[in-house]
């Protein structure tokens, strides 16, 4: 696991750091990377007072650039293989070893299989976009919204992604796939909380919408 990492961006995560640090198993904790997307909550000060490696974005940048921080951050160190998970404790830190030993040129991609446990307004919208990156990718995309994900970040050398929100993560596969990279599924649980999502459905919808169409300029 020496050149595994864990990419964690963070938002205004104070609330949720601890549950989640004490659900990862003790072999992680030395290759996480956590991204302070400028948190206006007391974020920064909790991860000053951790031993973690910690990369800080003066502002809030949006999701896609706090993991390209990172994954620039991981290039300089040599590259290897990046988990990105989020911290709201969505994603079970519990299942990072079944995300670990990543093949060549596959993408290893966190499958909600419960839809009925979603908002309504999140289901509808998962369908659609997993339906649209898979017509255009032409590989089963079944939950294209989900950020659990892990790859080798060799995948970078091979494309650029120049969303910086949530768009970054369907611009990813759209273009990983073109690439002729694989995406297999792991099947995770479908977890709500009463904290709401940082996704705006109808201005992210359409954001979603015109990469899709953007997408068909790519190659």
């Amino acid at each position: 696991m020496s050149s595994s990492y864990v990419v964690v961006p963070v938002f205004n995560g104070a609330s949720t750091i601890s549950n989640f640090l004490d659900k990862l198993d003790n072999e992680w904790l030395d290759r996480l990377i956590f991204v302070d997307d400028g948190s206006s909550d007391d974020t920064g000060e909790i991860l000053k007072q951790l031993n973690y490696t910690t990369l800080t974005h003066e502002q809030n940048r949006g999701k896609g650039a706090a993991i390209q921080t990172a994954l620039h951050f991981i290039k300089e160190k040599g590259g290897g293989q990046a988990t990105t998970i989020d911290i709201d404790l969505q994603h079970p830190p519990e299942q990072l070893n079944d995300f670990n030993n990543v093949s060549e040129d596959t993408i290893l991609l966190g499958y909600r299989n419960n839809r009925r446990n979603m908002p309504i307004f999140r289901q509808f919208s998962n369908f659609v976009t997993s339906l649209l990156i898979s017509v255009r990718s032409g590989a089963a995309i079944k939950d294209s919204q989900c950020g659990y994900r892990s790859f080798n970040t060799k995948l970078f050398d091979q494309i650029k992604c120049v969303e910086s929100g949530f768009q970054f993560e369907s611009e990813m596969l759209i273009k990983a796939s073109i690439k002729g990279w694989k995406v297999v599924h792991i099947t995770i649980p479908t977890i709500y909380g009463d904290q709401g999502s940082a996704m705006k459905n109808i201005k992210d919808t359409v954001k979603f919408v015109s990469l899709w169409f953007k997408s068909f300029i790519w190659t």
